[in-house]
């Protein structure tokens, strides 16, 4: 990637912090003191999905800036599968609490394990 502008820079910055907050979330989700069908649980879930929602769409931006690293447009297509999954064990229904033990046996893993290989890439052009 060559030298960003301030643009592609606030871009990488609010990008890595939606990553942060997502891995927050899950974190919140798979605590085991919280009740799943509680008010501000089920909207922390709704507010992670829509997070989710908003990386993938960010990743059109991140091919372009990416685009001759092979590597980080690699990481960048996992993002999908780990989504892939969410809707298959059902997370994306709206009707259906996550279950704690998919969160932290698998959800959790698999996105904070995604989330620091992105960064690898994120990261170096973000810090001072």
């Amino acid at each position: 990637m060559t030298d960003l502008t301030e643009g592609e820079f606030l871009f990488l910055k609010k990008y890595n912090s939606l990553l942060e907050t997502v891995e927050e979330a899950f974190y919140y989700l798979s605590d085991k003191n919280q009740n799943a069908s509680a008010p501000v649980t089920r909207q922390v879930m709704l507010d992670s999905y829509e997070a989710i929602g908003k990386i993938a769409e960010a990743h059109v931006n991140l091919v372009l800036l990416y685009e001759k690293n092979e590597e980080a447009l690699q990481i960048i297509a996992q993002f999908g599968d780990l989504v892939d999954e969410l809707e298959q064990i059902g997370h994306f229904e709206q009707n259906t609490a996550p279950e704690k033990e998919a969160l932290q046996t698998y959800i959790k893993p698999a996105y904070e394990t995604w989330k620091n290989q992105i960064q690898h890439h994120i990261l170096p052009h973000i810090a001072h």
